[in-house]
């Protein structure tokens, strides 16, 4: 297995421990995660009232001009340092993805006049949602920079109004994200299982991702039920 690879495998087993690391230790995988996957820091320093963003910039500044071979290598020691066994487990029937709600928090607070289309989405606020589709329905296949459209947020955060809105706007019930994910792979993994049923209510099928999963291998036991037969 090639490096990227290894790596892309390890940080997705680290969705399913982000609850149980510590703040240093969450710190520790973020830096060495943008580093790997965008190089040396290269965002200016946060305003110092800033604490969380601060705290993940200085985190990230300081490995300074490692290389990216050297990140992702020292992100597949510090797992297995933690989680020995996470390649076998990864292996195992019993091995479940979360979804990106349930991540380190790399997210910043953003105040309301500076939020974006994807930041109101989040937010779960309809009201904004459709007055910003209303103005520019071409909004509804934003993709933001990890290869996800406002549909992937809505049903990762739980917003099926929202999801409504998108809909009757044109996204796609079965929209792939980068990693070959639909809606109903996020809305399943994260026990919202009133998403689940509004996306096969209006079609939503059951496609394997980039690596074989489909929604009902990643169901928890809220949505499982709903998927078990397809």
């Amino acid at each position: 297995m090639c490096l990227e690879e290894t790596f892309g495998k390890a940080a997705n087993y680290l969705q399913t421990l982000a609850s149980e690391l510590n703040p240093n230790e969450l710190l520790r995988f973020y830096a060495l995660y943008k580093q790997a996957t965008v190089g040396p820091c290269n965002i200016p320093k946060p305003n110092w009232y800033q604490m969380q963003a601060r705290q993940k910039w200085e985190a990230w500044k300081n490995l300074d001009d490692m290389s990216h071979d050297a990140a992702m290598n020292n992100y597949i020691e510090e797992l297995t340092r933690i989680s020995p066994s996470w390649e076998e487990d990864i292996k195992s029937d019993s091995y479940r993805w979360v979804a990106i709600s349930r991540l380190i928090n790399t997210e910043e607070e953003v105040n309301d006049t500076d939020k974006t289309f994807l930041d109101w989405i989040k937010d779960g606020h309809e009201e904004k949602v459709q007055e910003l589709l209303d103005n520019e329905p071409r909004l509804v296949n934003l993709m933001d920079t990890d290869g996800l459209l406002p549909i992937h947020w809505a049903a990762d955060r739980g917003h099926v109004k929202i999801i409504e809105h998108l809909i009757k706007k044109g996204a796609d019930v079965d929209s792939q994200d980068g990693d070959g994910q639909t809606p109903l792979h996020y809305a399943a993994s994260c026990g919202h299982p009133d998403v689940v049923k509004y996306l096969l209510s209006i079609g939503a099928q059951s496609i394997e991702d980039n690596n074989g999963v489909k929604p009902k291998d990643i169901a928890d036991d809220n949505t499982l039920a709903y998927l078990s037969t397809m």
